[in-house]
């Protein structure tokens, strides 16, 4: 079975998305010797393929030539070859996995990726371009597109948004990279950042509404902990007034490396979102072995499992009490244990998954 995934949107997004698809991309390359990862160059501009192992899908020479680029990009040209030079580049395939960028290609399958329901629940909370790219996802998907998902939650969620049967759905899960592991922290980077072991909690992911950070700002004020709130890996901000908390450390563009050390010091992982199709931080913060808090928004639940504390989307008493009783001690021997229980699914448990469903639709 030869089988295509595109990793395009992985120079776009360094968030859930990007690290997702980056980790689906590696399972299926060590999984089937048939599968290729493909990056269209032309649709990053200036930056290079950020996938290891994937193929470089070259723009047409033309692109090279001013005038010629403006009067064929009008045209629009540079999209009506892809389909063609996909194949060039890969040969034919069986199924064409399109995960974000969502460039035409050829396969005797198409299969689209959902991860959550908000560009069209909350159109509010994303950009002109996620918006545009949903749209084109629900398109593929009218013309007989399959779906594979992150959550059984996003399955369902997948199935009433767009009115398909549950046999065009798949589910894959998600996992922690490799680099997320038990062990102690970096002391020399955590005192550069002005912090210690245990002495701060952490956030990981985007400044978007859905992730609720006003209100877990709030709650940690509230709770009047000693401890520092650490909300690490944004990539899109807000109010800049977050930035006047003295309690509160914004990172921005950290690496794995130090997002590693981040996991392994931190007091607890707090995730308020009110609605996550699967939560990748808690699966990298189980796998370092560090306890979870976590709101009951959309797959969260499922993801945290037994392993963690699950509390209400939204309801500051319950998020004030527990970040209180996590940070004097009261549940912090229980909530650790409970992280350090956790299963550990691999990208490559994912990759099987998803080739069981690719092998389904043929």
């Amino acid at each position: 079975m030869r089988t295509i995934l595109d990793v395009t949107v992985c120079t776009h997004s360094k968030g859930g998305v990007g690290r997702w698809v980056r980790g689906l991309s590696k399972g299926l390359l060590q999984a089937n010797s048939k599968h290729r990862s493909i990056d269209l160059l032309e649709t990053h501009p200036g930056h290079s393929c950020t996938v290891p192992g994937a193929k470089v899908v070259e723009p047409p020479a033309w692109m090279k030539i001013p005038l010629l680029r403006r009067f064929f990009l009008a045209w629009g040209i540079l999209e009506s070859t892809r389909a063609n030079r996909i194949e060039k580049a890969t040969g034919p395939v069986d199924i064409i996995h399109l995960s974000g960028v969502q460039p035409e290609g050829r396969g005797k399958q198409k299969v689209v990726t959902f991860f959550d329901d908000t560009p069209w629940v909350s159109p509010e909370s994303h950009t002109r371009d996620t918006l545009f790219y949903a749209s084109k996802m629900q398109n593929l998907i009218s013309s007989g597109a399959a779906v594979l998902t992150i959550s059984d939650w996003s399955a369902a969620v997948a199935s009433k948004l767009f009115k398909i049967p549950l046999e065009r759905i798949g589910i894959a899960g998600g996992a922690a990279d490799e680099i997320f592991a038990p062990g102690q922290p970096d002391k020399e980077l955590l005192e550069a950042l002005n912090l210690s072991p245990d002495g701060y909690f952490l956030h990981v992911g985007s400044y978007v509404p859905r992730k609720s950070i006003p209100f877990l700002i709030r709650c940690f004020s509230e709770a009047g902990t000693d401890k520092k709130l650490v909300l690490a890996g944004a990539e899109k901000w807000g109010d800049e007034i977050l930035e006047n908390n003295r309690n509160v450390v914004f990172l921005k563009n950290i690496s794995d490396e130090e997002l590693l050390t981040l996991y392994r010091g931190a007091t607890a992982l707090l995730l308020p979102s009110s609605s996550e199709g699967l939560g990748l931080p808690i699966l990298e913060a189980f796998a370092c072995g560090t306890a979870v808090i976590s709101s009951d928004g959309g797959a969260l639940p499922e993801t945290v499992g037994t392993n963690g504390l699950i509390l209400p989307v939204l309801e500051s008493a319950p998020w004030v009490k527990s970040i209180r009783d996590m940070a004097s001690g009261r549940i912090s021997d229980s909530l650790n244990d409970m992280a350090k229980s956790a299963q550990r699914p691999s990208w490559n448990n994912t990759a099987e998954k998803a080739i069981e469903f690719y092998r389904s639709l043929l």
